[in-house]
């Protein structure tokens, strides 16, 4: 469960966390937090209120939320108590192993809808400090998503699934597959740059759909790291493949 304090911030940082006063319809604030909806945000929302930090207001029988501007400065100084956006791991959190328990308010922007919580994990948090996390369509446990969460936004990633054979996901697959038959790197193996300057279309204009790709690719054991090049991970492939095709049918495809 999430404190009542890190809600606060939360709230406060979709009204103006970027510098910008918002409005908060009710229901917006139930979609917003999708699956992480609970007690504490409510506890939350009305503590702002009755502290006179946010005013409640009605307009066409909405409810709605904003920040109090004789009360912005004590707004601004909860908000930006929360500002080091950094995560901690613990070995479960919400009855699922793996997760982060977070003082990042942004990771709790609402889950694509149709798709299940799959996993999630940390990009290079010394420097960026982003969130991935990564979810399945409940009726295609091969269909995936990526949320992709910083300090300044959400955005969603489709990619497709792997039943079908000109998905985005099918496609940085057989390239793979194909990295591997051509062995540029000696043995199989290939980097992530490999996957790009391989299958540029559907890596699309940067490399976040491909290391994306990896990360699945990897948690299904179809890659595995074979070590470092600089700073690029080597991948080489397991041998491992989708439970319903072969390399075969892949390139025919």
């Amino acid at each position: 469960m999430v404190s009542i304090s890190n809600w606060k911030k939360w709230i406060l940082y979709n009204l103006i966390g970027e510098g910008v006063h918002n409005v908060l319809f009710e229901d917006q604030i139930r979609k917003l937090s999708g699956r992480h909806f609970e007690e504490n945000l409510i506890f939350a929302l009305n503590n702002l209120v009755d502290n006179g930090l946010l005013l409640r207001l009605e307009t066409n029988k909405k409810r709605k939320f904003i920040v109090n501007y004789e009360k912005l400065i004590d707004a601004q100084k909860i908000l930006n108590d929360n500002r080091n956006w950094k995560l901690s791991k613990i070995s479960e959190i919400e009855g699922e192993k793996g997760q982060y328990n977070s003082n990042n308010i942004n990771q709790f922007y609402a889950e694509p809808e149709g798709y299940s919580f799959w996993f999630n994990l940390e990009e290079n948090p010394r420097k960026r400090r982003s969130v991935y996390n990564i979810y399945h369509r409940k009726t295609d446990d091969l269909e995936f998503a990526a949320q992709i969460i910083t300090q300044k936004y959400s955005k969603i990633l489709y990619l497709g699934s792997l039943r079908q054979s000109r998905s985005i996901i099918s496609r940085l697959w057989k390239a793979c597959l194909d990295l591997s038959d051509e062995k540029i790197r000696g043995n199989g193996e290939f980097i992530l740059q490999d996957l790009q300057d391989k299958e540029r279309k559907a890596c699309g204009n940067n490399r976040q759909r491909g290391k994306i790709a990896l990360v699945i690719f990897k948690k299904l054991e179809y890659v595995e790291e074979h070590g470092k090049k600089g700073n690029s991970t080597i991948f080489k492939i397991t041998g491992r493949h989708p439970p319903f095709s072969t390399l075969d049918n892949i390139i025919t495809t």
